[in-house]
């Protein structure tokens, strides 16, 4: 059974369920992150020298974490409320440089056309191919420096991307604008304060946490089939309950891309309705990574070698 005939049998009971929306699970989730985000910030203010590392790392991967909110927001799915879902995702998108109206018509397109290499958005990045390009990848300074570039081309004119409609580039490049104009500010506050604050706090922690984010996408779709079934194109990852809680149970990937429209606190009912019918699973993240990284050649030269 593919995914459009697993949906096909569900009953409009099942489908009503499933789709309900509420505030209370994300702005619960949302007030723990926040308290938790705050303790660390007091500890890693308090700390010094070797001490500040284990506080950076840790802000750094409740930092990353927005990512998967920023994701659900874009949705439209984490709050009932609209207006809600609009806020969150602005200031998650601010938090990672993620300018979110852009990055919710790149995501769409990715639904839609997950795994086509000719219009599946993220597939123009391609996949590492050897070891070398693993590390290069897990770095992150690809991802930064394309980011980067995205908010400086729309800084001076409208983008090109062939997934944003174009009666919507304006309101992306405003949306940008007021990205660039928010970041000014923080660094004339910073400078005239002469504090390093939101660099030890925010920065430093966000380029720490990237590399993690880098080996939780890579689990996504690398290997997957190059087809329209979302039980063949999407991995889940059968992962811990405590990391499936940060990360807004978005390890149930499959499920998702099968039925978007689904909130993130419904996605366990589902994801036990579309269990038998899943084709590409993984036990844990560190598992998929390792299997992944033993299928890799040393380089292109060691490839070169070996297919000779």
């Amino acid at each position: 059974m593919n995914h459009r005939e697993f949906l096909a049998a569900l009953t409009r009971e099942q489908r009503a369920e499933l789709t309900a929306k509420s505030d209370r699970p994300a702005l619960k989730r949302l007030l723990v992150w926040l308290l938790l985000c705050g303790a660390n910030t007091l500890w890693l203010l308090s700390a010094s020298g070797f001490m500040l590392l284990l506080p950076l790392l840790m802000q750094g991967l409740l930092l990353i974490t927005l990512f998967h909110l920023l994701h659900e927001a874009v949705h439209d799915t984490p709050f009932a409320s609209k207006s809600l879902n609009c806020w969150v995702a602005l200031f998650t998108g601010l938090a990672l440089f993620i300018p979110p109206l852009w990055f919710r018509y790149f995501h769409h397109a990715h639904h839609r056309y997950t795994q086509d290499p000719k219009n599946d958005p993220e597939l123009e990045e391609p996949k590492p191919a050897n070891r070398r390009q693993w590390v290069w990848h897990l770095s992150g300074i690809r991802i930064w420096s394309s980011q980067g570039a995205t908010l400086w081309s729309w800084l001076w004119r409208t983008g090109s991307e062939v997934y944003i409609p174009d009666r919507h580039r304006r309101s992306v490049r405003k949306e940008i604008w007021l990205m660039w104009i928010c970041y000014g500010l923080c660094l004339l506050i910073s400078l005239a304060l002469q504090t390093q604050l939101l660099l030890l706090v925010w920065i430093l922690p966000l380029i720490l946490g990237q590399p993690f984010l880098r080996l939780y996408l890579l689990a996504e779709h690398t290997g997957c089939e190059h087809t329209s079934d979302m039980f063949a194109n999407t991995r889940t990852v059968l992962a811990h309950p405590l990391l499936r809680w940060f990360t807004w149970n978005m390890p149930y990937h499959a499920e998702h891309h099968a039925y978007p429209t689904v909130p993130f606190h419904q996605l366990p009912k589902l994801h036990t309705l579309m269990l038998d019918n899943l084709q590409k699973t993984e036990p844990g993240y560190v598992t998929f990574n390792k299997d992944f990284w033993r299928t890799l050649p040393a380089s292109d030269r060691s490839l070169g070698s070996q297919q000779s």
